[in-house]
């Protein structure tokens, strides 16, 4: 991690935490109404805003600013945890759809997968959507889609020299990526052993496993009121937070918009070199 997780006090880590998101917001909004070099600049685009957005979630969630008294406050880190993992994941997909450096080769073959993916996705929900409203669907095109998809994977000589159980396992839909998420953390330069021990406690929360939840009134936490163990936690989450929005933001200034370090100033310079280092 780019700065220390846990150590910080809560009004610290709030503090950090938002003075990182406005640099992102600014290079989001810098970035913006631009014409499309292609897919990786568009993908990058898209799911840098979805960072900002889940970002601004995060803030308003952990935020105790204006708050007229003790009783109007909401502590509730679980959630903060569900959002963090969110954000986690969306930098997944954005260093490895569009940051990596990489073949453009190997990279449309991540594209075609994930679309193949998403299509056979909305395929699953679309039928239960008509199991539970009766309503018919219009297949046309999705056919089109289909088509056109596979026609991709059929020019696509990365794919191509995969071996055929790979690409029969992919052209299923039932794999998104080429790898795991600790790979994809690995490749991007953070520690595998450190992703996995977050993404663990991160996930328990998310999903209500007993791990979220059992001992809450003995461990002073998840009823909504401010304890040493809420602030504990909800600070964790947005120094993990931070990590991950630091690094959207490098990979969106190095690699996707490179004349945007020119537009920053000197303090935002400053700062993600201090974060950088620390």
């Amino acid at each position: 991690m780019s700065r220390s997780v846990g150590d910080r006090s809560f009004e610290v880590s709030y503090r950090d935490f938002v003075e990182i998101l406005d640099v992102a917001i600014k290079v989001s909004k810098l970035g913006a109404g631009r014409r499309s070099t292609g897919f990786r600049m568009t993908f990058a685009s898209v799911l840098f805003t979805k960072m900002c957005v889940i970002s601004t979630s995060i803030k308003k969630l952990s935020s105790q600013e204006n708050i007229a008294n003790q009783e109007d406050e909401h502590w509730d880190y679980a959630s903060l945890f569900s959002l963090t993992r969110n954000l986690m994941e969306c930098f997944h997909v954005l260093f490895y759809l569009c940051l990596e450096n990489i073949p453009e080769e190997e990279r449309v073959t991540r594209k075609n997968i994930l679309n193949i993916h998403d299509y056979e996705s909305r395929g699953q929900l679309f039928a239960l959507m008509e199991d539970c409203t009766n309503k018919k669907f219009e297949q046309k095109e999705s056919d089109k889609c289909f088509d056109y998809i596979m026609s991709e994977f059929n020019k696509d000589s990365y794919f191509q020299a995969l071996p055929d159980r790979e690409k029969k396992q992919y052209i299923s839909g039932k794999k998104a990526f080429l790898m795991s998420r600790e790979e994809i953390e690995e490749r991007s330069g953070a520690d595998k052993k450190t992703f996995r021990m977050w993404y663990k406690l991160l996930s328990a929360n998310t999903h209500s496993y007993p791990l979220g939840f059992f001992h809450m009134t003995f461990g002073e936490r998840g009823t909504g009121v401010k304890t040493v163990v809420e602030e504990k936690y909800s600070s964790m989450a947005l120094n993990i937070s931070e990590f991950y929005l630091i690094r959207g933001i490098y990979g969106m200034i190095n690699d996707i918009y490179p004349d945007i370090k020119e537009k920053l100033n000197a303090r935002e310079r400053e700062l993600l070199q201090l974060y950088a280092k620390t």
